[in-house]
């Protein structure tokens, strides 16, 4: 019942186009824009640009150093953001399969089991449309998915204040309300299921990896305070702590894109 009305909500959403690349005038939001710093962008300018006392990678709603909106799951990059329809590297700024290889069909995160349950295409099919991901796909996205999410933009999201987490999808050509503010909201953060093929490892706090939301101070006491990264990732509370071409997200050093 959850996920029907999420669905139907999204449908009146998704109707408008695809939205969601970020404000006109380059900003957050708050009317900080993103250049000075240590990079060009928003998420890489070492400024808390939106006020929620999370700063760059540290921020949920940051995808990568290139994003030049700290405010909201969009990029503000022109160009990205804008097919409400087959999901590729959320995380590469752009849109498109072209250069990843990635194609995966909205309604297949969003747990649709035919064309009546999803908003964007009356058409879908999961056992045509949800296909298993290339090799290409796996190797370069996933090295650039943070831990919590998968490739297509699926992430355990957790509340800074209550701690409480949840699966959203948050491509903002479809869901483009969603924000860290309304991930308890369905209408607005729709629940998703994550691509088990390509994805960025599990956030698992128990054991001491944190989720998109979180900081060490999440951690349970017998992580001592440390957090330990998937897939052997070095762990990181700022960009400086990463090597070269590499970004600090949730807390773990990923690849920036090439």
């Amino acid at each position: 019942m959850r996920l029907a009305l999420a669905l139907s909500l999204l449908l009146a959403a998704s109707c408008g186009g695809g939205g969601g690349s970020g404000d006109d005038d380059g900003t957050d939001g708050d009317g900080v824009s993103g250049d000075g710093g240590t990079g060009s962008g928003a998420c890489s300018n070492g400024r808390d640009d939106d006020g929620d006392d999370l700063t760059d990678g540290q921020d949920p709603e940051c995808t990568g150093p290139a994003d030049d909106d700290e405010g909201s799951f969009a990029t503000g990059i022109p160009g990205d953001n804008i097919d409400d329809k087959w999901q590729d590297c959320f995380f590469d700024g752009n849109s498109g399969a072209g250069n990843d290889g990635c194609r995966f069909h909205t309604c297949c995160l969003l747990g649709a089991e035919g064309g009546d349950d999803c908003p964007v295409d009356h058409n879908f099919d999961p056992s045509d449309d949800c296909p298993e991901q290339t090799d290409e796909c796996i190797e370069y996205c996933s090295q650039l998915t943070p831990p919590g999410c998968d490739c297509f933009g699926c992430c355990t999201v957790c509340d800074p204040d209550s701690n409480q987490c949840f699966d959203i999808l948050t491509s903002p050509a479809v869901a483009p309300d969603c924000t860290l503010d309304a991930i308890d909201d369905p209408d607005q953060c729709p629940p998703c299921f994550k691509n088990l093929e390509c994805r960025g490892g599990e956030c698992e706090p128990t054991g001491c990896t944190l989720c998109p939301g979180q900081t060490s101070e999440d951690l349970p006491p017998e992580c001592g305070g440390e957090n330990e990264c998937p897939s052997g990732d070095t762990p990181c509370d700022t960009t400086a702590d990463c090597g070269a071409d590499e970004y600090c997200s949730s807390s773990c050093c990923i690849n920036e894109v090439e």
